[in-house]
């Protein structure tokens, strides 16, 4: 299961993000890793807009299609 399956106002688990270093890195930066707890707010034309604690950003659909999630169970 990836990002792009999490409807809006979802949320799932970081298992994975199976991107190159630079990208990879960089959503690291941003609280995207594996663990973490990240939140869908809406979709749009070009991909997803999410949520990692109160920060809010855009990811596009091929990203979002790199990062793999799990069942959120409740815990932060």
């Amino acid at each position: 299961m990836d990002l792009r399956s999490v409807p809006p106002g979802g949320s799932a688990r970081v298992v994975a993000v199976d991107l190159d270093d630079g990208p990879r890195v960089r959503l690291r930066e941003l609280g995207v890793r594996p663990g973490r707890v990240v939140q869908v707010t809406h979709r749009s034309a070009f991909g997803l807009v999410v949520a990692v604690g109160a920060d809010r950003f855009a990811v596009d659909a091929r990203t979002a299609a790199a990062i793999g999630v799990g069942a959120h169970d409740g815990q932060p």
